[in-house]
């Protein structure tokens, strides 16, 4: 499912790419877009390989038998879907067309709603004050990190972790 809502942040700029051809985008935005497009390419890859590494599972809600905290994991909670969103927004600065982020924008709004919130209470649920401290300390997608594990009311002693 997520591979195909990426796919599909992609097509939705190709209608507006083909009725603005030939297409003059300025330097430095493409540039920024290529950027980001290998930005999303290596935090993909590189956070995909971790959690194989670690024994975690790639797709959504996989058991969780620890969290990963090193590598992009110490930047953001979420690089796999962050890598996601810089790969749609960086074709649309590539092409020149800003208008073109929308799709980027929905895609990140999907993740946040349909992924994001659902795996942090299942993580919760799993992994207790454990993974409340982690996301104390890592932000969610890029910025401040989450509540303190103290604020929850859950005790370092509960869930044994």
């Amino acid at each position: 499912m997520l591979p195909k809502a990426l796919m599909l942040s992609v097509l939705l700029q190709i209608p507006p790419v083909l009725w603005s051809w030939p297409l003059k985008p300025a330097e430095a935005p493409a540039l920024a877009g290529t950027a980001m497009l290998a930005a999303g390419v290596v935090l993909n890859v590189w956070a995909e390989r971790l959690f194989r590494k670690s024994g975690v599972g790639v797709c959504p809600f996989s058991p969780v038998p620890n969290l990963v905290g090193t590598g992009p994991y110490r930047l953001t909670r979420n690089p796999m879907y962050l890598g996601m969103v810089l790969l749609s927004a960086g074709v649309a600065l590539i092409t020149g067309l800003y208008w073109n982020l929308w799709p980027a924008a929905a895609l990140a709004v999907w993740l946040h709603v349909r992924f994001v919130l659902p795996e942090e209470e299942f993580l919760r649920d799993r992994l207790g004050v454990c993974y409340l401290e982690y996301a104390s300390r890592n932000p969610r997608w890029l910025g401040l990190p989450g509540p303190r594990a103290r604020q929850t009311g859950i005790r370092s002693t509960e869930r044994g972790w």
